[in-house]
């Protein structure tokens, strides 16, 4: 059963704000680009963070984002494209999309939902385009296209599940993908960890765009609402 699986997405805000501050000497004289949901971070909760930081001119994707943020502070908010005079805008280094120093502010989280032991040359989800050389252990995680992994992911990116770090393995399903364990152990219920913090020797969104030859703003403003936003 996959009902009630984690699905979810830490965003640092102090990382979101500390962003801003590096990239904002003068932080009500910038527009901020929230379009999107905030790339994916969520729109309200960045937007409130980022006002109590002292901005107070956003960029919204669509006329209902505006009505979503009236109740916010002093802040004002304009549908894309932004009016020629209101510029610079800040958007892809505010949530650490850049090279450092800017701090990456999202880390995301599947659950290992079930574990199997298979034998060599066992074709792995739709299609068989992986089978096992050797005789494994396949973890099965709760996150999928549904979710807004990128298919294009399949046999390329980056997860880790415990101390290992492996690939997605075969195609990744609606709901769910593989990993190859490759001789090491998991439990149901363990963290698959598909990027995070590179000092905590996770897999980075920079090496998911690496796999996938999709830009980091593509991967993180096409996750859905499936997926929990958990705000530290």
């Amino acid at each position: 059963m996959t009902t009630g699986v984690r699905r979810q997405a830490f965003v640092d805000l102090s990382a979101i704000v500390e962003n801003f501050a590096r990239s904002a000497p003068s932080p009500d004289r910038v527009l901020i680009d929230v379009r999107a949901d905030a790339y994916g971070h969520g729109l309200v909760a960045v937007v409130l963070a980022l006002a109590e930081a002292g901005g107070s001119a956003f960029v919204v994707s669509r006329p209902a984002d505006v009505t979503a943020l009236a109740g916010v502070g002093i802040t004002t908010a304009t549908v894309y494209p932004p009016p020629p005079y209101a510029s610079p805008v800040i958007g892809r280094s505010l949530y650490g999309l850049d090279a450092a120093p800017a701090r990456s502010a999202f880390r995301l989280v599947g659950e290992v939902i079930a574990i199997k032991n298979v034998p060599a040359h066992r074709g792995v989800s739709y299609g068989y385009t992986y089978r096992t050389e050797k005789p494994t252990t396949l973890a099965l995680v709760a996150l999928g296209f549904a979710d807004g992994i990128p298919r294009v992911a399949s046999n390329r990116a980056p997860v880790r599940i415990g101390g290992f770090t492996g690939r997605v393995t075969g195609r990744i399903a609606m709901d769910q993908f593989v990993v190859d364990l490759d001789g090491n152990t998991a439990s149901v219920g363990d963290d698959a960890v598909l990027f995070g913090d590179a000092e905590d020797g996770e897999p980075t969104l920079a090496q998911w765009a690496e796999a996938t030859g999709l830009a980091s703003e593509v991967i993180v403003s096409g996750l859905g609402t499936r997926i929990e936003r958990v705000y530290t």
